[in-house]
């Protein structure tokens, strides 16, 4: 009998499944396993909403029931190592598991300590962020406390999860010191590395973005890359010598692949096929590194996590002869972008076309708003209903 190992029960891995069950090939002769450290996930995009308080940590995570995973060996443990070349997976409890195909779904982490003087400011509750559950119960209070004065956003590193994230957030704690009528006594502006917001999406979406900030009296700061931040003065130091003062910082934190093989950070994979330098290896979602056609890298978003399982698990098959067909990456995909009072704007198209990317932002509306909530509700329902996958 195949062993096909899983690592990671987050969307893409959780998105494996539902590409075997949905291809008809014979699986009957399949041993399959999924490998998650505590088997409870989210969507990113319901963070900025904790932070925001439109919901509550506790209602964001999900967990998949014993129904949904019916069929499919489940192993809680942490991944400590892969040897490709005996192909077995190692986990924090010594033990090890075989596999003739691997799918590495793992994502990535938080990573304070690459930056100098970070943890300790976020120590000190003077700097927070929104890029874990509690994270972003803690941002949440923050900006309830926040009384006025410098409010930054920081990119800190690239590359991060979701592309929109931290211009999002600025426009949500925008709409949040609104309503408690303490907007005029703050001055919030965002800073990064990147020369305009979603350059992986072409030369379009950046600048909408630019000004639908300016038009929310958010002050936008392209190619600041962090070097470190002094916790004592409460200032970001960048690369070019340039500093900027806070009392306020929100952050994206630097980011690392939460599993690696060879002695790489970002995992490297073919952009058709998804799989590793290794045969019968394939990764996806946010543990790789992918460089679309035109040059760019493809964002670290959900949508692509859902896109590399379909490829992957399509050759995966073909490569355990359960299948004629290959499959390659589709490029579409689409991010909603809330900007307050439950709006929400949406970029979408193909990230692959050349000479580049021609993605452009839509009107911010109240109906992509709800759309967006019913995502989260579909995937919710789609795991930790009765009913199945």
């Amino acid at each position: 009998m195949k062993k096909i190992v899983i690592l990671g029960a987050g969307i893409g891995g959780l998105s494996v499944i539902n590409e075997l069950r949905q291809s008809h090939a014979p699986l009957e002769d399949l041993d399959i396993t999924i490998v998650d450290e505590d088997f409870a996930h989210f969507l990113g995009f319901t963070l900025p909403w904790v932070m925001r308080g439109w919901r509550d940590a506790e209602s964001v995570p999900i967990r998949p029931s014993a129904q949904t995973l019916s069929g499919i060996t489940t192993v809680t443990g942490s991944v400590v190592g892969i040897d490709t070349s005996a192909r077995t997976v190692s986990l924090s409890d010594s033990s090890t598991l075989d596999f003739d195909a691997l799918v590495i779904a793992t994502g990535a982490r938080n990573a304070l300590d690459k930056i100098p003087g970070l943890s300790e400011a976020a120590a000190r509750g003077d700097a927070v962020h929104y890029y874990g559950v509690a994270a972003a119960g803690e941002a949440r209070r923050a900006l309830e406390e926040f009384s006025g004065g410098k409010l930054v956003f920081l990119v800190t590193s690239q590359p991060y999860r979701c592309p929109v994230a931290p211009y999002e957030g600025a426009l949500l704690a925008s709409d949040l010191l609104n309503e408690k009528n303490i907007r005029a006594s703050v001055d919030i502006s965002v800073y990064t590395p990147e020369k305009h917001p979603m350059p992986s999406a072409g030369p379009y979406a950046g600048p909408q973005l630019v000004e639908l900030l300016g038009d929310n009296k958010i002050a936008f700061h392209g190619e600041h890359a962090t070097e470190r931040i002094d916790p004592d003065e409460k200032v970001v130091v960048f690369e070019d010598g340039s500093t900027v003062s806070f009392d306020l910082l929100v952050f994206v934190p630097p980011h690392e692949p939460s599993v690696t093989i060879d002695g790489a950070e970002w995992i490297g994979v073919d952009p058709q096929t998804m799989q590793t330098t290794h045969e019968g290896i394939w990764a996806i979602g946010d543990t790789t590194s992918v460089t679309s056609p035109s040059g760019r890298p493809l964002p670290k978003a959900a949508i692509f996590a859902k896109n590399g399982a379909k490829a992957a698990t399509q050759n995966l098959l073909h490569y355990l002869d359960k299948s004629d067909r290959t499959a390659e990456l589709s490029g579409l995909g689409y991010c909603y972008l809330d900007t307050g009072q439950h709006r929400a704007a949406q970029g979408k198209g193909d990230f692959f076309t050349l000479p580049h990317p021609a993605i452009t932002l839509t009107e911010p509306s109240t109906g992509q708003h709800r759309d967006k909530q019913d995502e989260e509700a579909e995937w919710r329902d789609m795991w930790e209903s009765r009913s199945g996958a």
